[in-house]
């Protein structure tokens, strides 16, 4: 949208590292978002984005909220200061698009969503992940039941520390949340999306060797509708190892989902001519490799006390045309764009809302 259109929503960023200037150059393609003003605790750092996306320089996030022309606020800084910034933008009537994650204590999400009732303004978090086209064929597959139900998940996210020095605000946990609040908020929103609400049986963290910093954590969850998941983070990778896994064991086969910003699914599972149809029409062009086939004498098994039939078992393989850069730049696009339709017509239902990052 061009920055001219008075019709368009203005939008203002607070937090100008690399991370908030990705999101503007994301946003410049989204209709209906005109990006007007940058601001960050360090004005050397919001001057450097206004000049470079020929927006307007606040000398403070607090004279970005200020200004008229803001209708939109982004909040990409760390998140200690997304309480106060929050507030401060939904009591001078802005909306907020907060970055993971919402608070840093569940006490300061219920204020400050409750200030966005008030205010009648929305506080959406960016949950990016339930915008991919990987995630929502990942849940097709699942709700199908072609596989039976979803009886264990686990998430195992061996990420790189190489740009995360000792002084990287990332290791305060004042500051950050820790890695469970600042990272894992992702894959609980994620999951909570694929199998439903979830309590917390058993958590743990770890701190690295001769120093206080939290760099592992893992978690038990329990799903509402049976599903138990595990959730593994460690920061301690160098860059050329960082990689992430999330597995998904069904009652007659398993997904595997590769990458953070999921990637590609594989699917494994014993099927008959019907699931197998099945299957290919949720992973439209998949790859299918046949792993075994059986004789009409060994099509009846049985798994969970139930009689089953399958003809053989299959590993499909699926992956959009698009790499990771791309598909995390739609995503962002498209939860900007879901919102925006939400603000021009409160009918409609957004994919991400309020109650998520809470």
């Amino acid at each position: 949208m061009a920055k001219g259109d008075k019709a368009a929503i203005g939008l203002g960023l607070i937090g100008c590292g690399s991370f908030g200037e990705f999101c503007l150059e994301t946003y410049r393609d989204v209709e209906g978002v005109r990006l007007v003003a940058a601001a960050d605790s360090r004005p050397e750092a919001a001057r450097h984005v206004a000049q470079r996306f020929g927006l307007a320089f606040a000398e403070t996030p607090e004279a970005l909220i200020a200004r008229d022309d803001v209708v939109l606020v982004h909040i990409a800084s760390p998140p200690s200061t997304h309480y106060s910034l929050a507030l401060e933008a939904l009591r001078a009537g802005k909306h907020v698009l907060c970055e993971k994650p919402l608070a840093t204590r569940p006490e300061h999400a219920a204020a400050m969503l409750e200030v966005a009732r008030e205010h009648h303004r929305i506080l959406p978090v960016n949950f990016v992940l339930q915008y991919n086209e990987v995630t929502e064929r990942v849940r097709a597959v699942i709700d199908s039941g072609l596989l039976g139900t979803a009886l264990h998940a686990s998430f195992e996210n061996f990420a790189k520390d190489e740009q995360l020095g000792e002084a990287h605000w990332f290791w305060k946990a004042a500051v950050s949340g820790g890695i469970f609040i600042e990272h894992g908020v992702h894959f609980f929103n994620l999951y909570t999306h694929w199998f439903g609400p979830a309590r917390v049986v058993a958590a743990h963290t770890q701190t690295r060797p001769g120093a206080e910093s939290e760099d592992r954590a893992l978690c038990v969850l329990q799903h509402d509708r049976g599903t138990i998941a595990t959730h593994y983070h460690g920061f301690d990778q160098p860059e050329r190892l960082d990689r992430q896994l999330h597995r998904i064991e069904m009652e007659i086969g398993e997904i595997q989902v590769h990458g953070w910003v999921p990637e590609r699914i594989e699917v494994m599972g014993l099927v008959d001519e019907v699931s197998l149809a099945g299957l290919r029409k949720l992973l439209p062009g998949a790859e299918v490799e046949t792993l075994e086939i059986y004789p009409p004498d060994r099509q009846q098994y049985r798994s969970r006390w139930q009689s089953r039939r399958a003809t053989q078992r299959v590993r499909l393989r699926w992956q959009p045309d698009a790499d990771k850069p791309t598909l995390y730049r739609q995503g962002l696009r498209d939860l900007l764009a879901d919102q925006i339709a939400y603000l021009r017509d409160p009918n409609h239902t957004r994919k991400v809302a309020e109650q998520n990052g809470y």
